[in-house]
């Protein structure tokens, strides 16, 4: 009867120390920023309706109910995570990043030799109930791994491209190189161009020189303005024929009205919404014109129901949150940390900018989903473990700062 009553009492106290862990944590939450991502997910959801009213695969209710279900999900892993006690810095949490990181490239490579294609890609494993898109985690463990592999090794700042070359060394790019190339492979662009942008982040923002995230950045605009006048010799590449189209597309949509379709009706649910809208529920390219207008093309619906105005909202909330990312990883001396909210914030940015450039037409169509708007259970969980981590690290800055005060004070 002791032993019981010694075993409860020990219990008692482990869940104690558990419980003071989680208020600690929650403590330092950045509740501004749970705002406005709550506030995402709750348009996002709301908008996943009205968009879904014409989709010949479910209704709107079963859509929205999909949507709630995975948006609860989603707060819940991001709480999770945010109230872990994580040492980032510590050995045993390397080895779990290594292990996912390698975990998930089996994932990738099972995907692309043993699932079925799902409009012309192989990006998904079918649960049946469920379906799931392991790049998004990739894209997570990517931040991660390269986040911890450059914060332990120092670059000579005053050597340019002796530092690029420093952290393109083949131990640290070669597991995310392969999962970019098996993204490449499924084919998926989308992701393989937000992988590609995460990593170049991260490498340029790890101690490299301004001069050398300037070449980055020319290189990018550069390869866009030119790409119009690439097509006759990307087409000799051997990409799939819709890649190609979607390429062509992008040079002109009007050139093959089958293939431009996509945007052609994306131009129009933009323009029929101008600054205020049609009104919720009033887009007319949502009624059979727009494909996917639940998931790839719903900012396109959100502008034809709600105007340009609305879109410039939901954009401002996203540089809110890029601008509270950001802050935090300039106030912490920890490069871990740093690259962590750098790559996070990258992450975030490109997204957005492939999803909406594909909208209007300023970027190739991808397939890319809208962060936190569109429709996808799998999206919207990577997204909440994602702010998850990001709260975690903002809470130990927060904590760290709060120390310092403290022991500057004594």
């Amino acid at each position: 009867m002791q032993k019981i009553n010694a075993r409860r009492g020990s219990l008692s106290v482990f869940w104690r120390e558990v419980l003071k862990m989680i208020v600690k944590q929650v403590k330092y939450m950045d509740i501004q920023m749970l705002i406005a991502i709550v506030a995402l997910m709750v348009f996002g959801t709301g908008m996943v309706f009205t968009s879904s009213t014409n989709m010949a695969s479910g209704s709107a209710l079963s859509f929205f109910g999909k949507q709630v279900l995975f948006a609860i999900i989603a707060l819940i892993a991001m709480i999770v995570m945010t109230v872990i006690p994580i040492r980032w810095h510590s050995k045993g949490i390397s080895k779990i990043i290594v292990f996912s990181v390698y975990i998930l490239i089996g994932v990738l490579i099972y995907t692309f030799l043993f699932t079925d294609p799902v409009s012309g890609a192989k990006g998904w494993i079918n649960f049946g109930f469920l379906s799931f898109q392991p790049v998004e985690y990739f894209k997570i463990a990517l931040i991660l791994w390269f986040a911890y592999r450059f914060s332990h090794r120092q670059l000579d700042s005053s050597r340019t491209w002796h530092s690029i070359r420093e952290r393109l060394n083949i131990h640290d790019i070669l597991p995310p190189l392969f999962g970019v190339i098996l993204s490449v492979a499924m084919p998926d662009m989308g992701g393989a161009a937000i992988l590609t942008f995460i990593i170049l982040t991260m490498v340029f923002t790890s101690g490299i020189k301004v001069r050398g995230l300037s070449f980055y950045i020319l290189a990018i605009v550069a390869f866009l303005v030119a790409l119009p006048y690439l097509l006759p010799i990307i087409s000799k590449t051997g990409l799939m024929a819709y890649q190609l189209k979607r390429l062509e597309t992008y040079a002109n949509p009007w050139a093959d009205l089958d293939s431009g379709h996509q945007l052609i009706n994306s131009y129009y649910a933009i323009s029929n919404g101008g600054l205020f809208g049609r009104g919720l529920g009033n887009s007319i390219q949502k009624t059979g014109y727009l494909p996917e207008p639940n998931t790839d093309f719903i900012m396109a619906v959100v502008g034809e129901e709600l105007g340009a105005v609305s879109i410039l909202i939901v954009l401002a909330v996203f540089v809110f949150i890029l601008w509270r990312l950001i802050h935090f990883a300039l106030q912490t001396p920890s490069m871990q940390y740093r690259l962590m909210l750098y790559g996070i914030s990258a992450y975030i940015t490109i997204q957005i900018l492939i999803n909406l450039g594909g909208v209007v037409g300023l970027l190739p169509i991808t397939g890319v989903t809208f962060p936190m708007i569109s429709y996808g259970g799998s999206s919207l969980l990577s997204w909440g473990i994602t702010f998850g981590i990001a709260f975690n690290v903002i809470g130990l800055i927060k904590q760290q700062q709060e120390y310092e005060k403290e022991r500057a004070s004594v």
